[in-house]
């Protein structure tokens, strides 16, 4: 059944927001309209009002992919109807997207249609009781890491040419690999976010959602500053001046990294050592530090304390893996094959 949108009275209307807000959502309506307008309230609605450009251009993107679906289905998405989005979901599935892609895409357009109601544009959310599929992997396969082999491997694979581009690939492999620091808190670092304390450094990362501080072991704060004192000072930006920078041929500096071009470069880093397994990309290597961590210390706390997880449970799933591996409960049976 198709969604009945509510006709927009004059007392509906937000301040500050157009008068043609309302009338966007029940009527065919163009895409970079819908986007526009979903971009006003992701940046009112998402994380309390407090969400990140990169985040709400993230949902805009996911949004976008649903749009042009409608279109090219011939939809309107102020009539979308739940059998609508699960012929989306469908062919979510189809195409081979995996879950957490499915599911990103699946809560940014309930979002979106969360923020219709809200301002009473529709009567209900067409994608309530839409979700993902469950995963079917096993936890031996969410975890994906490097081994402690493969790991320096990925470090011979950076050329010790004291060139700017090695120093700075060495900087971010450290801090990923060794530090656990995710892709989006990579690009989002900024100089002044580096301190120096009695105890030594430590810098201050912008994570998904909140920030942290992390303190870097000696040799991970030297490969920065080997980097920094290279690098000199460059053109800062919105959000500061940028620790890792895009580079051109020449080691010319382009602006921030970004997340596609630091995806690129594992990807290139990876192949170049001669890893190939499935799944090993950015995640990869917070996950390796997680794993090495846990190997090393046999400590649960510490590892969730330094990947700076906001339960226990993710870090326990480190040691879950690898001490089920080490035990073989089975052998135990005394029954011979």
């Amino acid at each position: 059944m198709a969604q009945n949108p509510k006709t927009p009275q004059i007392e509906d209307f937000e301040a500050g927001l157009p008068a043609v807000v309302h009338e966007i959502l029940p009527v065919a309506a163009d895409v970079p309209d819908l986007i526009d307008q979903a971009a006003e309230w992701f940046a009112l609605d998402v994380a309390n009002g407090d969400a990140r450009p990169d985040t709400i251009a993230t949902y805009i993107s996911h949004l976008n992919h649903w749009l042009n679906w409608c279109r090219v289905n011939n939809i309107d998405p102020g009539h979308a109807t739940t059998t609508h989005l699960k012929a989306f979901r469908q062919e979510l599935v189809q195409s081979g997207a995996a879950h957490a892609t499915i599911s990103l895409k699946l809560t940014t357009v309930r979002r979106f249609y969360d923020g219709a109601v809200s301002r009473g544009l529709l009567e209900a959310n067409p994608v309530n009781g839409v979700k993902a599929p469950r995963k079917r992997t096993a936890d031996a396969e969410i975890i994906k890491c490097l081994t402690a082999g493969e790991t320096e491997r990925f470090f011979e694979a950076i050329p010790h040419d004291h060139k700017l581009k090695s120093l700075r690939d060495r900087a971010m492999a450290a801090l990923m690999t060794l530090e656990g620091l995710r892709r989006i808190e990579i690009c989002r670092a900024n100089l002044e976010d580096i301190e120096e304390t009695d105890s030594g450094v430590r810098i201050l990362v912008h994570g998904k959602g909140k920030d942290g501080y992390i303190y870097p072991r000696e040799d991970t704060v030297a490969c920065i500053q080997n980097y920094l004192i290279q690098r000199g000072p460059v053109q800062s930006d919105k959000d500061g001046e940028p620790i890792f920078v895009s580079l051109s041929k020449g080691d010319k500096v382009r602006g921030r990294i970004t997340r596609i071009g630091l995806s690129k470069w594992i990807d290139t880093m990876l192949a170049k050592a001669g890893i190939t397994k499935k799944g090993r990309g950015c995640h990869a290597l917070r996950h390796t530090c997680g794993a090495l961590l846990y190997q090393a210390t046999r400590d649960v706390k510490v590892v969730q304390e330094t990947l700076r997880h906001a339960s226990i449970a993710m870090a326990a799933k480190y040691s879950h893996v690898q001490e089920r591996g080490k035990a073989r409960y089975t052998q135990q049976i005394p029954v011979k094959p």
